[in-house]
């Protein structure tokens, strides 16, 4: 009976249709709603939460709602996200009863941890929260948390089964129950909600009954949603034929990950006992900390989970993909990509919510019991936004980590954040007032994450080398500053428009206006900005929607199908815009539907997984392992069509073209372009001038220390030699050693690179074909992507190219882009043509287009150069270009090639594809690459045919018995020679070429004619570019006339320094912008400090004017119970009652001029007790101030009599219990606006009281400042 049901499960999980692609595509937008809606009625139930309930209650609900889902992550939750889900994948796939006995034990595993947690926990209730969580002379009521911890903590089975259910539907195909749970939970606490609110009555907070109808409500109510959510499953469990009934054992897949679930229940254990501590603490201090703490994080997380999780999902698949197989340059590439996303991402929201905190506060919170409360917590979201910043680093490290199987390095990640937060969180009383307290809080956890993305970029950096984040420090530097510019203007805006007022006014709804206003203002600056400033995805966006509503035309269709292959010598002209203008159109657009250029086809089952290095081609490597060959019959073993003879492997396109796969590139170096190689051998053999030592370096692309799948290869080949060498010469054989199959460390010696063992044969068994290089392709494992073709010489390709990475156009020369050559690391190799190359980045000179990188491959690689901008020399002699113009541009090239044969080195001037005019006028060496014939005497043969060629557009070398009128090279055709057999005088061509120019230019070219060196070259070059200048007389000029301008000479392009000086003047605009910018906020600033400082009208001594009031931010509270006195006549025949003190009441923030409160006992109008000056009124900035009086008795008052020079202050009469109380605490027997002079305030008591609080809501505005002064009070009684 069990085979056949098993069986019958097993069919079933093979025919169902549901598990197929179609169904997850049908679902996918069901879930986006889902998701979507479950947002929104979370956060719904989160601000009805904290309207209904108020400060008090809440952080009792807070702590006690917390306490459960704690309970549940640490039991059950981290490790089912991280182990049983991978699990349940592999049993369904493996198991001959698709898994249906491991989810039988999986879940009867679960619901006993589980219930044995729920119930120990119930048990322990009272320690958890009078001893853990809270603290008997805290803040927070424990009796009421204490009874609502009792009634919400058999949460704890229903969370877990709810995620261990949605787990199991998932791996089914089964995704919309387990999206829609969340929100039939969110609806059944939203109606459990609106039923307490409208329940009559209060909770009492002492004594707490467990028998109080709302108590009862509240937490029954939210544990049913919890309830809801798990049986909302169950209908779907069924339909799916999941059996769960109990089977008892534990399945052996789970015990092979004992390890990395041990890591993974200390890593939560850890992260939440920093958040214990932080509860502990906030609940010590301030009534609403625990609601403050809980709801300021949760507010900076819906910005994140909306919009930065949004932008790395593209991403973090691939990082994850790349870690886990050991591509190290893929992933440094990934986590650069990732920072640079997060940080536009987060950064102008992080700046937003800096700047307009309370306002947030206000707009979100500022409703009902809380209103008092909501600007408090929105400063609290103020202080603490920066955390977002380190927080998604954190998260994107530990996907690396967890990637890479290193479950423990995440432990000490949260061991050092925790650490941080706790001792800044227990220090924070010390030094910050009790309202201030949670706030200090979230500041800790901010400092907390920073110094765990520190301690994880640290790890990152020990584990994958050098990570190459110099060029994302400028994006992100941009990012900052334009950022605080739309900070800046915001305040400027909201100070210049008062928006205040919408707050003061409408309250939460009035800041939700002001918010709005803000925000359009904020971003609309940040990133206008950041477009000026040329963020690449910032243009990639601004592009994509101005395509899509039509104001630019679309991205140019390249045609790339129909491209012919025309002559290696001409040009590939592309129809695009200007790169220097937009190159943004050829890059992959990832937000919208932008034409991109298409990468070449590659068959997935062509060849085995990509190796974790960079290739030259785009092509696809076998596995390698460290020291280990892969055994033909490997399980994952390359098809026989996908080998070549020498044991490497090839891709087939679509044309049948197979392409080697190629090597690594050694890479110890990181100079500004990139990575450089770091030594310049040829072959493997280090030459004299390596860059590095022998004793190694470090590498971050060396080969993993196992394969993709973790299993061990088979024997390395005693024929193996790295470089791809053949059977002569080379470097010795690789030891057989398996030793070496040990985890990365990512240190190696950079003479010995480590690379997948190879079988070598005869060369005459290889079969090589070169890749098909069109406009297009991605090569150097995408790091670059073609853009024209710009010619060849002698084995080279030159081609234009974009760094993806950069975001900058790159010049390309493919080294043996044919795979011609049959000794790849001999003299006349690719290799050695590489290094010698490679020796030109030392020079620094305008004739020379920098070398920034160098690639190697198995045969050949690429020299990687700056772009040239400008025309290429066929272009420019095609105009005709004035002599001593090309003289000029000549001798820029002669002053690198001088530079460089005083290096010892040369440059190969062979050809005129490799030469380009810059925009200023000088030929560059555009595309490097130094081949072994050249020397000192063939680049001053080149030097004079660049000159013959640019002044007369023809080429004066015959190359490879060419001849004939119908010959080109280049482009160029051939020039005519005369009976000795050289080349005819340019002057002969074009007579107005002075004689020195044609005369250095024909006798370049042979080396018996006086000319035998760059620096002669250079010489005459100089001295004739200034023969035809006219310095001996000056003209006479006219009253208003200008001087003649000299003709321009140079062969400058026009259009391109038109360009840069377009691009110079927009800058300045920017510039001028950022200066008035920075005058305005410069200018606000000094109004502020004038405002605040200033004396004003008032003819008091400097030393008695105002204090800054800067204090907590709050709205007025709604009192309960309080009403207000009506008005009455003076009462008459009242009996003085004596007053043995007063203290000034301040519960937000430092008391207001505590020194001076005698003076309203004194019995002397003419001292006063006088207010800080604040700069807005209340309740912008507190709640009020008042001053709390002590009567020699208690006394049933009817009369308050307040003498005051300050006309317009609004006060308010209270009773208080104690000498101490809260606001809350206190009634309100009477209120009156004071005049100036005595003012005699009825009041109504219903009992006699001690202490009497003249509490101060509004304060007199004196030439815009707002303060108060209070002279004398007096009290009458009825007795």
């Amino acid at each position: 009976m069990p085979q056949k049901q098993a069986a019958a499960t097993a069919q079933q999980v093979e025919e169902k249709p549901d598990n197929s692609n179609a169904r997850l595509v049908r679902d996918s937008g069901s879930i986006a709603i889902a998701t979507l809606v479950s947002r929104i009625t979370g956060f719904g139930k989160t601000v009805l939460l904290l309207t209904v309930l108020g400060p008090a209650i809440a952080s009792a609900f807070t702590v006690s709602s917390t306490i459960p889902t704690m309970i549940s992550e640490l039991l059950l939750g981290a490790v089912l996200t991280a182990i049983v889900v991978p699990t349940l994948v592999r049993a369904e796939k493996e198991d001959a009863d698709g898994g249906a006995a491991f989810v039988r034990r999986l879940v009867t595993a679960a619901f006993t941890v589980l219930a044995t947690g729920t119930v120990l926990a119930t048990a322990l209730a009272p320690v958890l929260t009078r001893h853990v969580f809270l603290s008997d002379d805290g803040k927070v009521n424990t009796a009421l948390t204490t009874a609502l911890t009792y009634l919400l903590l058999p949460a704890v089975l229903f969370y877990g089964m709810s995620a261990l259910l949605m787990a199991i539907l998932n791996t089914h195909g089964r995704f919309k129950p387990g999206a829609w749970a969340p929100v039939l939970n969110n609806i059944v606490v939203l109606v459990v909600l609106g039923l307490y609110a409208l329940t009559p009555g209060e909770i009492t907070l002492n004594p707490v009954r467990m028998s109080e109808p709302k108590l009862l409500l509240l937490g029954v109510g939210v544990t049913l949603g919890v309830v809801v959510q798990v049986v909302s499953l169950l209908p779907t469990i069924r339909r799916e034929g999941i059996d769960l009934r109990p089977l008892w054992g534990v399945d052996a897949r789970l015990k092979q990950f004992a390890g990395m679930g041990a890591a993974i229940i200390l890593y939560v254990f850890i992260s939440q006992a920093g958040l214990t501590i932080s509860t502990r603490i906030s609940s010590h201090w301030d009534i609403a900390g625990p609601a403050i703490y809980q709801n300021a994080w949760a507010l900076l997380q819906l910005p994140y989970g909306v919009i930065g999780v949004t932008l790395l999902t593209a991403i973090m698949p691939r990082l994850s993909r790349n870690a886990a197989a050991d591509d190290t340059p893929a992933v440094v590439d990934d986590l650069g990509a990732a920072t640079r996303l997060t940080m536009i991402a987060l950064m102008p929201i992080v700046t937003f919510f800096t700047f307009a905190g309370p306002q947030i506060g206000q707009a979100m919170y500022g409703y009902g019991r809380f209103g008092g409360d909501a600007a408090r917590l929105g400063e609290a979201v103020s202080w603490s936004a920066f955390t977002l910043i380190p927080y998604a680093m954190v998260l994107i490290h530990l996907r690396v980590f967890y990637a890479r199987e290193q479950a423990w390095t995440p432990t000490w990640i949260i061991l050092g954040i925790t650490t941080v937060k706790v001792v800044l969180s227990v220090a924070a009383p010390t030094f910050v007032s009790a309202d201030h307290v949670v706030i200090a809080l979230g500041v800790a956890n901010g400092f907390g994450f920073l110094s765990g993305a520190i301690i994880g970029g640290w790890l990152l950096h020990r584990s994958l080398g050098d990570l190459r984040m110099a060029n994302v420090g400028q994006t992100i530097t941009r990012v900052v500053l334009a950022s605080l510019a739309g900070g800046a203007v915001l305040l400027i805006v909201d100070k210049v428009l008062g928006l205040h007022r919408l707050s003061d006014t409408f309250g939460g709804f009035g800041s939700l206006v002001r918010v709005g206003i803000t925000a359009i203002v904020m971003f609309g600056v940040a990133f206008g900005l950041m477009r000026l400033l040329g963020i690449p995805e910032i243009v990639a966006i601004t592009v994509a929607i101005s395509r899509r509503l039509g104001i630019t035309p679309p991205a140019p269709d390249l045609d790339l199908d129909g491209t012919p292959l025309e002559d290696i010598h001409e040009t590939t002209l592309l129809p695009k815009p200007d790169l220097r203008a937009a190159p943004y159109y050829y890059r992959f657009d990832p937000y919208l539907d932008a034409q991109t250029m298409v990468l070449p086809v590659i068959r997935p089952d062509a060849v085995e997984l990509t190796e974790k290095t960079e290739f030259p081609y785009p092509v696809r490597q076998a596995s390698a392992t460290a020291r280990s060959g892969v055994p033909a019959d490997s399980p994952r073993g390359t098809p026989d069509s996908a080998r070549t003879p020498d044991g490497g492997f090839r891709t087939t396109s679509e044309a049948g073209a197979a392409v080697p796969a190629p090597i690594h590139r050694s890479s110890t170096y990181q100079g500004e372009g990139g990575t450089r190689v770091s030594d310049d051998a040829a072959g493997g053999v280090p030459a004299a001038e390596s860059a590095t030592a022998a004793g190694g370096g470090l590498s971050t692309d060396t080969p993993p220390s196992g394969n993709a799948g973790g299993k061990s290869g088979g024997p390395v080949d005693s024929e193996a030699r790295p470089g791809g060498a053949g059977d002569d010469g080379g470097p010795e054989h690789l030891p057989e050693d398996e030793d070496h199959a040990g985890p990365e460390t990512g240190v190696y010696e950079a003479i010995s690179p480590q690379m997948p063992p190879m079988r070598v044969e005869s060369p005459s068994k290889r079969i090589q074909r070169g890749p098909k290089l069109t406009p297009g392709a991605s090569v150097a494992g995408g790091r670059y992507r073609l853009l024209a073709s710009h010619g060849g010489a002698r084995g080279l390709r030159f081609w234009q190219a974009l760094d993806v990475k950069l975001d900058r156009e790159v010049a390309l020369t493919f080294v043996d882009a044919d795979q011609q050559a049959t000794d790849n690391s001999g003299h006349d190799g690719p290799q050695a043509i590489l290094s010698r190359t490679l020796r030109l980045g030392r020079i620094n000179s305008p004739g020379l287009a920098r070398v920034l990188d160098v690639v190697r491959g198995s045969s050949g690689g690429i020299v990687v150069a700056e772009w040239t901008p400008g025309r290429s020399l066929k272009e420019m002699a095609d105009t005709v270009p004035s002599p001593i113009g090309a003289a000029r541009a000549i001798r820029a090239l002669a002053a690198a090639a001088e530079m460089a044969h005083r290096g010892g080195g040369s440059l190969s001037i062979d050809h005129p594809d490799r030469v380009r005019i810059s925009a200023a006028g000088d030929a560059v060496l555009a595309f490097p690459g130094t081949l072994s014939d050249s020397d000192a005497q063939s680049d001053v043969r080149g030097l004079g045919a660049m000159l013959y060629a640019l002044i007369t557009a023809r080429w004066p070398i015959r190359i490879g018995g060419l001849s004939g009128s119908v010959a080109t090279v280049g482009g160029l055709p051939l020039a005519d020679f005369g009976p000795d057999g050289t080349p005819v005088e340019p002057r002969t061509i074009r007579p107005e070429v002075p004689f020195e120019i044609s005369a250095v230019a024909v006798r370049s070219l042979e080396s018996n004619k006086g000319v035998r060196t760059a620096a002669t070259v250079q010489h005459v070059l100089e001295q004739a570019s200034v023969v035809d200048q006219k310095t001996d007389f000056i003209p006479v000029l006219r009253l208003g006339q200008k001087p003649p301008s000299a003709p321009d000479e140079t062969l400058a392009d026009p259009e391109l320094l038109a360009a840069e000086k377009e691009r110079s003047q927009r800058m300045m605009w920017i510039l001028v912008g950022l200066g008035i910018l920075a005058a305005l906020v410069v200018g606000v600033i000094i109004w502020w400090l004038l405002s605040v400082f200033a004396p004003g009208s008032s003819n008091a001594p400097l030393n008695e004017q105002r204090n800054i009031g800067l204090t907590s931010s709050a709205a007025p509270p709604s009192s309960p119970g309080a009403s207000q006195a009506p008005a009455s006549a003076p009462a008459t025949g009242g009996v003085p009652v004596p007053v043995t003190g007063a203290t000034v009441f301040s519960p937000e923030g430092t008391p207001d001029n505590v020194g001076s409160i005698g003076s309203v006992l004194d019995n002397n109008p003419a001292t006063t007790w006088r207010t800080d000056a604040y700069f807005q009124q209340f309740p912008a900035l507190k709640k009020g101030v008042g001053v709390l009086t002590t009567l020699g008795s208690p006394s049933k008052l009817t009369k308050v009599i307040i003498e005051s020079p300050s006309p317009g202050t609004q006060v308010e009469i209270r009773t208080s219990p104690t000498a101490s109380p809260t606001l809350d605490q206190t009634q309100l027997i009477g209120s009156a606006v004071l005049g100036d002079g005595t003012t005699e305030i009825p009041v109504r008591a219903d009992q006699p009281a001690r202490y009497v609080l003249v509490w101060i809501t509004q304060l007199a505005n004196n030439g815009g400042q707002f303060q108060s002064s209070i002279a004398e009070i007096r009290f009458e009684s009825s007795i």
